[in-house]
């Protein structure tokens, strides 16, 4: 793994705030309302995890890691602590599931989609109940469409990212 240096600090902080931006955008195409999960839970499609990818691409994990965490801070910001835990969690199991091997690109993308999948259900199960106090036969049955969005989620990161990858990668 490289150390992170003064070039993997700028991409990390440009792309972090380009993805901080993606998540106060209000509406299409930045936030749209993933319609299998019923209110109260509060869960949407959108584009943030893509500079997230894009900086995993262009410069690794570590990287990547501080680019969420500078994307993600903007939801701690404005007080949604919640729902900012859920969003690190989410996307630092995709960027680590990408990361795990030195595969192709479809292998790549199978595990940090399972990964992700994997650790929201567990986190989902646990961290429903503890944050918002929802029941668990409430929670249990939000799980499979859960983890329809986590899949659906994880390939809007990664598709996206991998041609901007291509277009501006070194030969």
């Amino acid at each position: 793994m490289r150390k992170i240096g003064t070039r993997e600090i700028a991409v990390a902080s440009t792309l972090g705030a380009l993805s901080a931006l993606s998540e106060i955008m209000p509406g299409p195409p930045f936030d749209i309302r993933f319609p299998l999960v019923p209110p109260p839970t509060r869960v949407s499609w959108d584009i943030t995890g893509v500079p997230m990818m894009v900086s995993l691409l262009l410069y690794g994990p570590l990287c990547s890691i501080l680019t969420c965490l500078i994307g993600c801070s903007i939801i701690f910001l404005r007080g949604n602590v919640y729902g900012g835990i859920f969003k690190v969690i989410a996307e630092v199991s995709t960027l680590l599931g990408f990361a795990a091997l030195k595969k192709g690109i479809v292998v790549k993308t199978t595990v940090a989609t399972a990964s992700r999948v994997v650790v929201m259900t567990i986190s989902n199960y646990y961290l429903l109940q503890l944050f918002y106090g929802m029941p668990e036969p409430f929670v249990l049955g939000l799980l499979a469409p859960m983890a329809v969005f986590n899949v659906t989620q994880a390939l809007i990161n990664i598709v996206p990212a991998y041609f901007i990858w291509l277009r501006i990668r070194k030969p």
